[in-house]
């Protein structure tokens, strides 16, 4: 049987490891806005893609406790940067103005 102190154990890992995933994803998105600039010649800000990444870090290294509102806060900054830049992003390569 399982234990519920293993369930909170698999929480935090899977919570951990869905922050670390978007943290990655992030990283490939700021690779793409690197090349898109240096192919292209169009200025993409991509050395602000370092900012969601960083505040993408912040759960996954526990920093706050989790499921706590400073934890939970610290999480939908990053998720809204990230959206925010990808966003940006991609009306750059699609040319919407």
């Amino acid at each position: 049987m399982i234990d519920i102190m293993d369930l909170i154990l698999l929480q935090k890992i899977f919570n951990i490891y869905s922050w670390l995933a978007a943290c990655i994803i992030m990283v490939f998105m700021s690779a793409i806005a690197l090349f898109y600039q240096k192919k292209f010649g169009k200025r993409t800000f991509f050395y602000f893609y370092i900012v969601p990444i960083i505040v993408l870090v912040i759960p996954a290294i526990q920093l706050y406790p989790f499921f706590t509102i400073e934890a939970e806060s610290i999480e939908f900054l990053g998720s809204f940067i990230s959206f925010s830049a990808s966003y940006f992003l991609y009306r750059k390569m699609v040319g919407v103005k």
